[in-house]
């Protein structure tokens, strides 16, 4: 495959990632500002958001601890640990915020801000690529 195939699938995978990411964060951030009735989320939405972000938690989780990871964490695995933030401390978080999703309950605003940093990170590394893409 080319490089330009290469990248253009990377950014497929990316997009796709956020786009998911976005939407669950969205879903979360009204439920636990406790705006539900006003943005008509229904229960099977909050739920497969929940799961969404529990399965993308442990997998990241999973990754930093073991130090390997699929394919598509590898970017914002390689972000995590070249941040200034220390990957234990990302561990933490991402614990805190995996029990805060199992318990089912409100997430806690410094979860949902884990949340956020985490889309940004995606987002930087996807910026990036697009970047390098338009460059070759």
């Amino acid at each position: 495959m080319t490089e330009l195939g290469a990248i253009s699938e990377k950014l497929q995978r990316e997009d796709q990632l956020l786009k998911e990411l976005n939407d669950a964060l969205l879903i979360l951030e009204v439920t636990a500002l406790g705006r539900n009735s006003e943005f008509s989320f229904s229960e099977r939405q909050i739920s497969r958001s929940r799961q969404f972000v529990a399965d993308f938690v442990k997998r990241l989780l999973s990754a930093l601890k073991q130090g390997s990871s699929s394919l598509d964490l590898q970017p914002i695995i390689r972000r995590f640990r070249s941040g200034m933030k220390p990957v234990h401390d990302w561990i933490q978080d991402l614990e805190e915020l995996d029990r805060q999703i199992v318990r089912k309950g409100k997430l806690e605003n410094n979860t949902v801000v884990v949340l956020e940093d985490i889309l940004s990170l995606l987002d930087d590394q996807f910026t990036e690529d697009l970047r390098h893409l338009y460059a070759l």
